[in-house]
């Protein structure tokens, strides 16, 4: 898998948590409007309290993979960039090899 396209899987994973986030927060607001409203008896507010806990803790839960992804994509960069700079410097190194063969052949076939 290239690393292009390890980092392009990666960068869709933190668009659909940050979608999901967003969800999650404008869900947290609606239900917290019910609250403040005064819409509903005790019971319905336990239920919504315990359904805006449940949607806190997927809101850290997504918060700690976003992180988790986001730390993975950096560690791939700067490996990518190591090997950047490894094939470079193969490449480097082939060239100038094959331009010394190249010179020492035409050195011996002219003797």
């Amino acid at each position: 898998m290239s690393v292009e396209h390890t980092t392009a899987a990666t960068e869709t994973q933190v668009a659909q948590l940050e979608k999901r986030a967003t969800g999650a927060e404008k869900q947290l607001q609606a239900l917290k409007a019910k609250l403040d409203g005064g819409a509903g008896a005790a019971a319905s507010n336990a239920d919504l309290e315990t359904r805006l806990r449940e949607l806190l803790q997927l809101m850290y839960e997504d918060r700690e993979e976003c992180e988790t992804i986001r730390a993975q994509r950096d560690e791939l960069r700067e490996e990518n960039e190591r090997l950047r700079a490894q094939v470079a410097k193969g490449e480097y190194r082939a060239k100038h090899l094959l331009r010394t063969i190249e010179e020492i052949e035409k050195g011996t076939s002219q003797q």
